[in-house]
């Protein structure tokens, strides 16, 4: 094996094996960021008490089929139990934009409210219909996620590409790409007597009469 540069093979495998550590470094942090993120949750009813662990800004989220459209109409409305203090939320299409999908369910946020205090919150909702289950549907407080997330996936594809064009340097030292010379056919050699150059077939032929001693 014929290697172009030590020093380039060298630094190109380096920056491969530290940006895979990087990269799944990353992986686990987004995985463990989004469930932690997740503060108090349960099912989607008319009304439900969901205690709230720690106050701050929170962003209330629906996890609902992806083919499920029925949450459009919906009323939110969130009740702190110690104050009365009441925060009604519904869906907003720009707000909608930072919905997080998975495989066969999306979380929609239908608005932000800050917990004064660490407690129990009513949420009430409307427009639910009677007769449909929402047994797959679900009600979440959150931290607010969307600026981490992005910051997080970017992250994951700056590492991704870095790997990939480490690697490509890696191969470049290693594997050069190089001409098959066997492919090339030879250059045919002229007969004697005649040039190089292209001949019609009558100027051949006197050619070699010429070239035939006389009788």
């Amino acid at each position: 094996m014929i290697v172009k540069s030590w020093s380039v093979l060298l630094v190109a495998s380096f920056l491969f094996l530290a940006l895979s550590c990087l990269l799944t470094w990353l992986a686990i942090r987004f995985l463990r960021s989004n469930r932690d993120q997740v503060l108090a949750t349960d099912r989607l009813m008319p009304e439900q008490e969901l205690t709230i662990r720690e106050p701050g800004e929170l962003v209330l989220l629906l996890e609902t089929p992806r083919l499920d459209s029925d949450y459009r109409n919906f009323e939110f409305e969130v009740v702190d139990r110690a104050t009365g203090e009441k925060t009604k939320m519904k869906y907003s299409y720009a707000r909608a934009q930072g919905a997080v999908y998975g495989v066969t369910t999306m979380r929609v946020p239908l608005g932000r409210m800050i917990a004064q205090r660490a407690g129990s919150y009513l949420v009430r909702v409307l427009g639910l219909q009677i007769d449909k289950d929402y047994s797959s549907s679900r009600i979440l407080f959150s931290r607010p996620y969307l600026g981490r997330m992005v910051l997080q996936i970017l992250g994951i594809v700056v590492c991704a590409v870095g790997m990939l064009l480490s690697l490509l340097a890696a191969l470049w030292q290693v594997l050069p790409l190089q001409r098959d010379e066997s492919a090339i056919p030879p250059a045919a050699s002229p007969s004697p007597g005649i040039s190089g150059r292209t001949i019609d077939l009558e100027t051949w032929k006197r050619q070699q009469r010429r070239q035939q001693p006389p009788k």
